[in-house]
């Protein structure tokens, strides 16, 4: 969720938030983010990331909300919650609800006797700890070998290719950015599969922070612009 605070709460919040944001690259100072989610250039709804640090542990949540209409008929709608717990930039817990289009998805996830144990749509998996979801913030994703999903909990192997430098735009002005174009390849029931699951270009400005995402999805192509 985005907080708002008074100066008093800020700053308050500022010293707080300090440690954990200088710990994990890719955290805004602000601690949150907020793109505006498009189709075909119409703002379709809003996708908000936002930061807390508590007890030691980076807290990372986002809050999705988008719906296509036609003739005044929804038709499609998504909804997405996670919260990501992180300690000394590692991932240890994690809660995903996601409504896609009516059909609800639920992954749970904890570090448990030295693995991270994901608990997903379909399959229960034990995997290293280390290994990062696809929520993207984290730029370190990019440069990882494989990841797992927020919404069905499934193994993806990744290949990244650097594109080089664009100009994005950032609460309307533009910001120089690095592009990645990301492809992932499902892991289902311990096989991968021939053709890539995900196909996403994304962008990070200097200081490893995500200023936007594209991606085509259920016959749709959807494109994240930051405006916080």
């Amino acid at each position: 969720m985005i907080r708002q605070f008074i100066c008093a709460s800020a700053l308050l919040f500022a010293a707080a938030f300090a440690p954990a944001a200088a710990a994990m690259p890719g955290v805004p100072p602000d601690g949150a983010m907020v793109f505006s989610v498009r189709k075909a250039g119409a703002e379709v709804g809003k996708h908000r990331i936002s930061f807390a640090e508590r007890d030691g542990a980076l807290i990372v949540e986002t809050d999705s909300q988008l719906q296509l209409r036609l003739a005044f008929v929804t038709v499609y709608r998504y909804v997405q919650r996670t919260r990501e717990i992180w300690r000394d930039g590692v991932l240890v817990g994690i809660e995903s609800d996601i409504d896609d289009n009516g059909t609800p998805f639920r992954l749970r996830g904890a570090v448990q006797d030295g693995v991270l144990r994901l608990d997903g749509h379909q399959e229960v998996h034990e995997v290293p700890v280390g290994l990062k979801p696809l929520s993207y913030w984290n730029m370190a994703v990019m440069k990882a070998p494989r990841g797992f999903d927020v919404q069905w909990g499934s193994l993806a192997d990744l290949a990244v290719e650097a594109r080089g430098a664009e100009t994005r735009q950032v609460a309307g002005k533009p910001v120089e950015a690095r592009r990645f174009a990301m492809r992932g390849y499902e892991i289902r029931k311990g096989e991968r599969q021939k053709q890539p699951w995900l196909n996403l270009d994304a962008w990070y400005d200097r200081e490893d922070r995500l200023v936007g995402l594209a991606f085509h999805y259920r016959g749709f192509d959807f494109d994240y612009i930051r405006q916080q």
